[in-house]
């Protein structure tokens, strides 16, 4: 049996609007900055969600923790807007304090009733190895608000909402991949805006870590540069022992 015809999988370019959920300020550009860049090149509505204020992500002894709040959300609508991103939001959750499910997939749903988007993406939660609660809690609940986001008497206050898919980035069980030849030094110069997540020794490594895999991915692809995503609907997030194959 083939499970992809019986429960097809749209392919990722395929919506109009999208909401990108993010755990930090640079995650969307770091994992997703290609096609992020190939979607407002094609007039889609992206909106990006920050979900934590980015208050612990220093080395610097010297810092604290308002002053890089205001660091990060800068540098956030800088590289946003470098990206083509049409609407910024940021939820209230501190650095490594993001709730898993729960109050972070209430905030969720809103958003997704409120912006009505077509498709959703979010770190992949089933990442081996992953250590970082907030990517593990943003993917999670991202991938809960798929199945409550429809439903009337979950938040009966805001209208239910139909997300067609959900594509996770920073997966390592792809099923489709995007060309990012042309996007690729756009989608580095936006990562560099990050001015206070690298030191130049750190940025360079940053660049030569996405290029090897963007290189490798799309070689095995077809490409000359590609990232990755693990694409699902709704129905494939619940009682389905397929899903991790598809």
């Amino acid at each position: 049996m083939n499970w992809n015809e019986f429960l097809p999988i749209p392919p990722i370019d395929s919506a109009q609007k999208y909401v990108v959920f993010q755990p930090h300020s640079d995650d969307a550009v770091w994992f997703a900055g290609g096609l992020l860049l190939k979607l407002a090149k094609e007039g889609k509505d992206v909106t990006l969600v920050t979900m934590t204020d980015g208050c612990l992500g220093s080395t610097d002894v010297s810092m604290t923790r308002e002053r890089l709040v205001e660091i990060r959300r800068e540098e956030d609508q800088k590289a946003g807007e470098a990206i083509g991103v049409h609407k910024h939001l940021y939820l209230v959750f501190h650095d490594g304090s993001l709730p898993h499910c729960g109050e972070t997939t209430a905030a969720m749903v809103r958003i997704l009733r409120q912006e009505q988007p077509d498709a959703v993406l979010a770190p992949d939660p089933w990442l081996t190895y992953e250590a970082h609660q907030d990517h593990l809690n943003c993917g999670w609940s991202a991938a809960e608000s798929l199945i409550y986001c429809n439903l009337p008497l979950y938040l009966p206050e805001l209208p239910p909402h139909d997300v067609r898919f959900i594509a996770f980035y920073l997966t390592s069980r792809p099923n489709q991949f995007v060309d990012i030849s042309a996007e690729n030094e756009a989608r580095l110069a936006a990562l560099s805006l990050f001015r206070s997540q690298f030191t130049p020794e750190t940025l360079e490594m940053a660049t030569q870590y996405l290029n090897l895999k963007a290189s490798e991915l799309g070689e095995a692809h077809g490409m000359r540069l590609a990232e990755a995503f693990k694409v699902l609907t709704p129905l494939h997030l619940h009682t389905s022992v397929d899903s991790e194959s598809l």
